[in-house]
């Protein structure tokens, strides 16, 4: 049976893995769009490799497991140094250790070259697992070291099989995280009509106010990561529970603690990234009713509220897809989000 029955089909992907766990090479790059599955299939992988029960590796609380993963906006070079010091340490418990890098395009020119070290001449247990969204921003010194394994967006079809909601299905654009999240969680849910209206109101509503929009989906950035901390803290208390030496249960702590904040701040910047998609997505709706290609709209629950379009939308709607691309690029940047949010809705709202 294949090591990753039961996920969500990427059969190219899945058959490259499992035929790479017959004699594992010393790095490999699961690579392909945000949603589609690949640290599911990293963590099956790594799961395997390592013979162990995959909760263990969700954990992270395998003693053979390393991973590196952003800190904010980037992959720092402290991270990329304690591997390295890792990596000649001898497995504690399996015959390799695997090294998970998640979002490895987010490693820095520093950290990027202080890895490099590390893979260049890897001790015969190390197993490197990148996971990245975006391959082509890495350094192709790393991508001449690895194995890449393609992932690609699941299909509306697949998604609605899966989550078993027309809606989210469609509305998540191939992502099965977010395809789960909007068909699971009322409160996600909630936050996307939340945003779908701030684009509404953008091009709509007269008394629109940037300011009063930009600091709403900043709320809902704040209340995600308070969400994402929570969660963790919970499996913290649960982990915690079994623990009685003060030692070990002191160096649990300090490992969760340093988990919630990373995933916390990444929860943030994911919901703003989501955000502003949503908004613009909103208004490629528009475009889409004003040109006569209703059938195409994404957010099928809204449909009604944008037909029939008011003369112009086209032209307006691609002026708003302008703004809302440069501001995602700003993010990119690590610009300050709450100014790129007002000024964002403010040239919205003056493109009408």
């Amino acid at each position: 049976m294949s090591a990753f029955a039961g996920l969500p089909e990427q059969a190219y992907a899945a058959r490259l893995l499992d035929a790479a766990l017959e004699r594992p090479a010393h790095a490999y790059l699961l690579s392909g769009p945000a949603g589609s599955g690949k640290r599911r299939y990293a963590d099956r992988f790594a799961a395997a490799i390592l013979e162990t029960d995959i909760g263990r590796v969700e954990r992270r609380t395998h003693p053979d497991l390393f991973v590196l993963e952003p800190e904010g906006q980037g992959i720092l070079v402290e991270g990329a140094r304690r591997l390295r010091r890792d990596l000649y340490l001898r497995p504690y418990e399996a015959a390799r250790r695997v090294y998970l890098i998640l979002d490895a395009h987010l490693l820095r020119d520093e950290s990027a070259n202080a890895l490099l070290k590390s893979m260049e001449e890897p001790p015969e247990y190390g197993v490197f697992v990148l996971v990245s969204d975006h391959a082509g921003r890495m350094l192709p010194t790393i991508l001449s070291r690895v194995q890449t394994v393609p992932f690609r967006r699941f299909r509306a079809a697949v998604l609605e099989q899966t989550v078993s909601d027309p809606v989210a299905a469609r509305a998540a654009l191939g992502s099965l995280a977010r395809a789960e999240d909007l068909a699971g969680d009322p409160a996600s849910a909630g936050r996307r009509r939340a945003y779908l209206e701030l684009a509404r109101a953008s091009a709509t509503d007269e008394a629109f106010d940037p300011a009063a929009a930009a600091a709403a989906v900043l709320a809902s950035t704040g209340e995600r990561a308070k969400a994402e901390s929570v969660r963790i803290g919970k499996e913290a208390a649960e982990r915690l529970a079994s623990v009685d030496d003060p030692k070990e249960r002191r160096a649990l702590e300090k490992r969760f603690d340093d988990r919630a904040k990373r995933a916390a701040r990444r929860a943030e910047w994911d919901e703003l990234r989501l955000a502003v998609d949503t908004v613009g997505w909103w208004y490629r709706d528009l475009m889409a009713v004003g040109l006569g290609a209703g059938d195409s709209v994404v957010n099928s629950d809204v449909a009604g509220d944008l037909s029939p379009a008011p003369a112009g939308a086209p032209g307006q709607a691609a002026r708003a897809l302008e703004v809302v691309a440069d501001v995602r690029r700003s993010l990119e940047l690590n610009i300050h989000p709450g100014l790129r949010l007002e000024a964002m809705f403010h040239r919205l709202h003056q493109a009408r």
